[in-house]
């Protein structure tokens, strides 16, 4: 039996997955969101997840819309299980689309209480 691939990514559970579909909700339907890349990423007291995502508009987009996106990205607060997002930027901005650069990091505080 095939895998129904809107069943899997509404199961996936990862801080990248669960970025994008907040985004997503953000642009209220207005575009899709595609975890491009993944890197890890660490430093001498953090862990984490380096996040490429592309942000595509559905159609023909009002550019003001876009902008506000753009302008509200790296101050939202998003929920992510285990996880913050300590650094999000949009790199690039342009009618069709918006590229997006973010660092999530695992909770050390919920981390020691494991």
């Amino acid at each position: 039996m095939p895998v129904d691939p809107v069943r899997l990514k509404s199961c996936r559970k990862d801080p990248g997955s669960l970025l994008a579909a907040q985004i997503e909700a953000l642009a209220e339907s207005r575009a899709s969101v595609t975890l491009e890349r993944e890197r890890p990423w660490a430093s001498i007291t953090f862990t984490g997840m380096r996040h490429s995502l592309i942000v595509r508009w559905n159609g023909v987009t009002d550019p003001a819309v876009i902008k506000k996106l753009a302008r509200t990205l790296p101050d939202q607060e998003f929920a992510i299980p285990g996880h913050f997002i300590a650094d999000l930027l949009v790199t690039e901005q342009t009618q069709t689309h918006l590229l997006v650069e973010a660092l999530s990091i695992i909770d050390p505080v919920l981390r020691e209480r494991l």
